[in-house]
């Protein structure tokens, strides 16, 4: 069997998850985390939808320039408080408390934007809403990737970052199903409001779900964590070979992980983190340098530029074009395993190059020649930038990042990753609208630069990690031998297990056959 599938060895090559009510109910507890990243895309798009609401206009005073950037960047500003503590929280009290925390600040946080009467009052609230969701953030993506049935995880971790989509989706279909609301500050207080739904249903479920397998065993807590492995991912054996060759894998790569004291400067201790923390980086500041953010959070004066000042016609732009980055997501995300990470990377950044050259010479074009045709082809190119960016961007970003990184890190590896992208997103986002305001298209070729240098560092810098365990994984900058030797302490203690269970046909067949399967079907 190639190395590459090494743990597809123990999975049935007739499995068929949907025919197990445990893997059914493995993935209601993992949609739960993905709702949390749906709020976030909720927020990025409903900031779009409300500058194209008059109503918003009139009661915030008609916010440009810098103020209109501390609007945009408020929210990432609150985020930054929170992401040092986050995963300190995360690591001492469990995921389930860090989302129950987080989500507590969220829903206060959208309360008060709700019912704001100034634009220090929404600010305050937008402030409040980024630092519980720099909680939430820290320990969505990691329950995901801890929680998932390994040949699916690939998959269902890289639509963790699609469901951004998802909530853009709502958001953009809310404002531009209020912008017909007149004479009523209920056309943008409802979007606002309609934001706490899908935190409030992660908030009040949460505790009834499972808590990491990784994290408990992490505390000493190794009985409940092999429960949890034998109800989710074998069927209710705890002998299962997949429960006990994964189980072996976190117990002897954690046990190794706390014989050294991890703290932050571990990040950077060694050759293989510092290979991790700069590449975690670099792609924070490429996901957010990239363009993208100009297309997300100030489409209207974009639009405004090449000639598309219609208000309907805008908000109609900014959900078509949430649908369509959501479809790309997911369609990046479910062939993550298919293709590789590296592969989608370059694909999506290559693209995105070509794109963002085509908005920049068709709205040269426009503003200097005011071609309608350029003004058009400028929105198609939008479009296809849009495509492009969410195909790894949007999906595998989030998947990629948490997995690289050992379980006694990663926690504070995803802050150093989010406190990388916050900042960006801050200073971009406060940025971008005074930048325009200035120079007009001509800004579009900072993005242009940017994007060269990404689709450099990815061909360069960005490794390939399919094809393994989450442990397995995070061992990959620091060598094969290290994979190898952790395969190798796990494929003994499997294989000893089967034996000491000499009546279990399933074991048998396992053994006896482990080098013919071929692993998981998905469908």
């Amino acid at each position: 069997m190639s190395n590459k599938f090494h743990y597809a060895q123990y999975i049935p090559a007739d499995y068929r998850w949907y025919k197990h009510r445990s893997h059914w109910l493995l993935i209601f507890w993992i949609g739960l985390y993905l709702l949390g990243n749906c709020a976030n895309g909720y927020d990025g798009a409903m900031v779009n939808g409300l500058q194209l609401l008059p109503e918003w206009q009139n009661s915030f005073h008609h916010p440009v320039g810098s103020t209109l950037g501390l609007l945009g960047a408020i929210q990432n500003i609150g985020s930054l408080g929170s992401i040092p503590v986050a995963p300190l929280w995360n690591d001492r009290f469990g995921r389930r408390l860090t989302v129950m925390l987080g989500g507590s600040l969220m829903l206060t946080g959208a309360v008060l934007q709700a019912t704001s009467k100034n634009i220090g009052w929404f600010m305050g609230g937008r402030a409040l809403l980024g630092f519980g969701g720099g909680f939430n953030n820290n320990a969505d993506p990691l329950m995901v990737i801890e929680l998932c049935y390994p040949s699916q995880r690939p998959p269902i971790a890289g639509a963790y970052n699609s469901f951004v989509n998802v909530g853009s989706i709502i958001a953009a279909a809310t404002t531009f199903g209020t912008y017909y609301i007149t004479n009523s500050e209920w056309s943008w207080r409802l979007p606002v409001l309609i934001q706490i739904v899908p935190t409030a249903i992660q908030w009040s479920l949460i505790m009834f779900g499972p808590e990491s397998p990784r994290w408990l065993i992490g505390k000493g807590k190794d009985e409940q964590a092999l429960k949890i492995l034998a109800k989710y991912h074998g069927g209710g054996d705890p002998n299962h070979p997949l429960v006990i060759y994964e189980y072996e894998e976190m117990r002897k790569a954690i046990a190794e992980e706390h014989d050294n004291k991890v703290g932050w400067t571990h990040l950077f201790k060694t050759p293989g983190m510092r290979k991790r923390s700069f590449t975690m980086m670099v792609l924070a500041v490429s996901g957010q340098w990239s363009g993208n953010a100009m297309i997300s959070y100030y489409l209207n004066q974009v639009l405004t530029t090449v000639g598309v000042t219609d208000k309907p016609s805008q908000l109609g732009i900014n959900l078509s074009l949430s649908i369509c980055n959501w479809i790309s997501g997911v369609t990046g995300a479910l062939n993550a395993e298919r293709f590789g990470r590296r592969r989608i990377f370059l694909v999506s950044s290559f693209s995105m190059l070509l794109m963002f050259i085509g908005i920049t010479a068709c709205s040269a074009q426009y503003v200097n020649h005011h071609t309608i045709a350029a003004g058009k082809t400028t929105v198609l190119f939008i479009y296809l930038f849009t495509v492009s960016y969410a195909f790894a961007w949007s999906s595998i970003l989030a998947l990629y990042v948490t997995e690289i990184s050992p379980f006694s890190i990663r926690s504070k590896a995803h802050s150093l990753f989010a406190i990388t992208q916050a900042s960006m997103q801050t200073f971009n986002q406060y940025v971008n609208p005074i930048a325009f305001l200035a120079l007009g298209w001509k800004y579009y070729l900072v993005f242009v630069g940017v994007i060269v240098c990404i689709c450099v560092f990815v061909y360069f810098f960005v490794p390939e990690t399919r094809g393994h365990t989450l442990e397995e994984t995070a061992l990959l900058f620091d060598g094969l031998a290290a994979v190898k030797e952790l395969q190798g302490r796990a494929d003994e203690r499997t294989a000893k297990a089967a034996v000491d269970q000499p009546g279990d046909k399933d074991k048998d067949v396992f053994i006896e056959h482990r080098e013919h399967v071929g692993g998981a079907s998905l469908v």
